[in-house]
């Protein structure tokens, strides 16, 4: 299963039941909207994460081994990423620099915080 995919949805689900929710379509959406934005997935991974009876007892980690061992949200994730995938293709960006003397040697976007 994907470590990442799967860290990602057992946070999501801690941070609802941690909040005293019940983990439900919406719950989810909301948790994963940048990730999940339809309707049926976030109730197919809601209902599958109901069936682990999550509680605000576990932690991430434990959340995650839970999810882990399920076959059917493995399958789900499998079709999640699938389709992201074919959504939103990744790029790979290369860049050699060279750099001499002091000073930043940035590749993309500088952001500096000024607190």
């Amino acid at each position: 299963m994907d470590f990442i995919t799967t860290a990602i949805i057992s946070n999501a689900a801690y941070d609802i039941v941690k909040h005293g929710f019940l983990i439900t379509k919406d719950k989810v959406k909301e948790g994963l909207s940048r990730w999940i934005t339809e309707d049926a997935v976030a109730e197919q991974l809601a209902e599958q994460l109901a069936k682990l009876e999550i509680t605000d007892e576990h932690s991430p980690i434990a959340i995650e081994r839970r999810i882990d061992k399920s076959p059917e949200l493995d399958a789900l994730i499998r079709q999640i990423n699938a389709h992201v995938a074919t959504v939103a293709p990744s790029t790979i960006t290369t860049v050699n620099q060279t750099h001499n003397g002091s000073g930043d040697n940035v590749a993309g976007n500088k952001i500096s915080y000024k607190g």
